[in-house]
């Protein structure tokens, strides 16, 4: 009994960072969306796109578009497709930035 009360701080320690490991790896290994929008309050609808200029959330009942290699972009401003029509491939074939190891 003398071992355990001198040692019971260090077990609820142990026994607290074992649980935030847990956690921490219950929230590194969840399942991931193909389209790399993982943050839940960041899920769109089948009716939200997003700008390719800005990457905002873009509603398509109410959103500009432009043609470019037979798709259509959505925009949320003229301001925003106007840019996009001066050189359409930059935001077309632009690479997503990753954030971490891979």
């Amino acid at each position: 009994m003398n071992w355990l009360s001198q040692n019971l701080n260090w077990i609820l320690l142990s026994g607290a960072g074992l649980i935030a490991l847990l956690a921490w790896q219950r929230v590194m290994n969840r399942p991931r969306r193909e389209d790399g929008d993982n943050h839940p309050a960041a899920h769109r609808d089948d009716h939200t796109m997003r700008d390719p200029v800005t990457g905002k959330p873009v509603d398509i009942s109410h959103a500009l578009t432009a043609d470019f290699e037979g798709k259509s972009y959505f925009f949320e401003s003229e301001n925003s497709r106007a840019v996009f029509q001066q050189d359409p491939a930059r935001y077309v074939h632009r690479h997503h930035r990753h954030h971490g190891c891979c």
